[in-house]
C-alpha cells in the first residue's frame, strides 16, 4: 500500500480478524478478554514499529522486567528484577545474583550460560534441544527448574527435551544480550484486538484495502502470470499473494510437499475473577505446580481479574473446564496464602489445540522461507524461517519480509 499497490485484497477465514491475538467481550462481566495471554518485550522492535505505523505504540506501557516466583507451601515469593539503571549483559547477572531465587552454585551455573552464549561459537546448537544445552554448559537440576524451563515454556512453547535449543539461544540473546530495554516488559492497556488489530484494518479500509471476513481460502493455483485464490464465492487472480494460514490444505502440492511436518503444541489460558486483590505487580511465576503464570487484569465489576497460563499443556487440554478450574485454583492457593482468603467469583477456560507449532531441532532447521517454488506466491506465518519461536514479533517480521519481497518484485 505505501509502495503503490493497489487492489489489495485481505482474506480472514474467521468472522473476526487476528488470528491468536484476538480479544472478545466477556458477556458476563463485561471485560474485554484475550484468547490468550502475549508476553511483550522491549527487543520487540518489529512490533513496536508497526504498532507506530497504526497509531496505538501508545496504549503500551513500558516498565523493567519485574517476575515474582512463587512455590506451594513457601509463603514469600523470590523476586527477580532487571534493574532499571544497568547496561546489557550486565543488568541480568545484577538480577540473577541479587535475587533469592537461585543458591550459590546456580547463580554461577547461570553466569556461565550467559557467558556462553555470547560466544559465536554457542550458536551450534541447531541439531540439540534446550535440556542437552543446558547439560553442554552444566547448568544444575534446580536451576533449570527454577529459571531456565519457565522461559522455555512461556518463548517456544515447548518441553526443555523437545525444544529446540537454537530458539532459546536467539530469544535469550535478544532479550539479555543487545540492549537494556531489550527485556523491558511491554505491558497492553487494551486488548489485543484493540491494539493489533482493529487500529490496522481501519488504516487499511481507508486506504481501499479490501478486508474480507468470514472468507477462508479454498484454493491457491498458478494461473499464467497471476495467482488464483479460489474461495466460497468463487475465484479471483492476483499479480501477488501472501499465505500466511496454518492450515497448508489451499497451497499447491509443490509448495504444501516442501513444508516440513510438524506437530503443534497446545497453551491452556484461564481468567479467574476474585473478590479481592492477591497480586499487584504484572507477572507472577509458579514453580512445582501445573500453573505456570498468571498475570493480573483490570475488571470492569471485580476486584481482579488473573489471566492463568499453562504452556505445553499436552494432557491438560483435554481435561473439562471444572477440572482445569480445580487444579489451577488448587495451585493458587497452595503457593499464594493471601489466595485463600478470596473467592473465586467467575471463571473461564480458553484452549489452544493449535496454539503454536512445536518446534523440536528437526522442525526448526527446515522451516520453509519466505520465497515458494511459485513466482508470486509467498509464504508468511509461524512456519516461516526467522529464528524466532511463534510469537507476535515473529509473525510480524515475517508479515514485513513477504510484503518486503513483493515489493522488491
Amino acid at each position: 500500500m505505501e509502495r503503490g499497490f493497489r487492489n489489495i485484497t485481505i482474506f480472514e477465514a474467521r468472522k473476526e480478524a487476528g488470528g491468536r491475538t484476538r480479544s472478545y467481550v466477556d458477556p458476563t462481566t463485561g471485560d474485554v478478554l484475550d484468547n490468550g495471554q502475549h508476553l511483550l518485550l522491549g527487543c520487540y522492535r518489529s512490533t513496536l514499529r508497526y504498532l507506530k505505523s497504526i497509531g496505538s505504540d501508545h496504549l503500551l506501557h513500558r516498565t523493567p522486567l519485574l517476575i515474582h516466583y512463587h512455590e506451594a507451601g513457601r509463603g514469600t515469593p523470590h523476586v527477580f528484577r532487571i534493574p532499571p539503571d544497568s547496561e546489557q549483559p550486565v543488568n541480568l547477572l545484577a538480577g540473577l545474583w541479587s535475587s533469592h531465587l537461585l543458591t550459590s552454585r546456580e547463580k554461577f551455573a547461570a553466569t556461565r550460560l550467559g557467558v556462553a552464549l555470547e560466544e559465536p561459537s554457542a550458536k551450534n546448537a541447531e541439531a540439540i534441544t534446550c535440556a542437552s544445552l543446558f547439560a553442554r554448559l552444566r547448568q544444575t537440576e534446580g536451576l533449570i527448574k527454577k529459571f531456565w524451563e519457565p522461559i522455555v515454556l512461556a518463548t517456544i512453547n515447548a518441553p526443555i527435551d523437545e525444544a529446540s535449543a537454537e530458539l532459546f539461544i536467539n530469544v535469550f540473546r535478544e532479550a539479555f544480550l543487545s540492549d537494556r530495554e531489550a527485556s523491558d516488559l511491554l505491558i497492553p492497556t487494551v486488548g489485543l484486538s484493540e491494539l493489533l488489530i482493529d487500529p490496522a484494518i481501519r488504516m487499511l479500509e481507508k486506504n481501499g484495502v479490501g478486508v474480507l471476513l468470514s472468507t477462508p481460502v479454498r484454493g491457491i493455483e498458478k494461473q499464467d502470470d497471476n495467482i488464483r485464490i479460489t474461495t466460497d464465492d468463487g475465484p479471483d487472480e492476483f499479480g501477488s499473494v501472501i499465505y500466511s494460514a496454518q492450515s497448508s490444505k489451499p497451497l499447491p502440492m509443490e509448495v504444501r510437499s516442501s513444508i516440513p511436518e510438524f506437530e503443534y503444541s497446545p497453551i491452556v489460558n484461564a481468567y479467574f475473577w476474585l473478590d479481592r486483590e492477591i497480586f499487584s505487580t504484572p507477572v507472577h511465576s509458579f514453580l512445582g505446580t501445573t500453573l505456570q503464570w498468571a498475570f493480573p487484569k483490570p475488571s470492569v465489576r471485580f476486584p481482579q481479574r488473573l489471566a492463568l497460563t499453562v504452556s505445553a499443556a499436552n494432557g491438560f487440554v483435554e481435561r473439562s473446564n471444572e477440572e482445569i478450574r480445580h487444579i489451577l485454583w488448587a495451585d493458587l492457593c497452595a503457593a499464594v496464602p493471601v489466595a485463600r482468603l478470596a473467592r473465586l467469583l467467575h471463571f473461564q477456560i480458553i484452549r489452544e489445540k493449535r496454539a503454536t507449532p512445536l518446534f523440536t531441532p528437526t522442525v526448526q532447521s527446515n522451516r520453509h522461507g519466505t520465497a515458494t517454488s511459485i513466482p508470486r506466491l509467498w509464504m508468511a506465518g509461524d512456519i516461516v524461517q526467522n529464528g524466532l519461536p511463534a510469537t507476535i514479533e515473529g509473525a510480524v517480521r515475517n508479515g514485513i519480509a513477504a510484503a518486503e519481497s513483493v515489493a522488491a518484485r
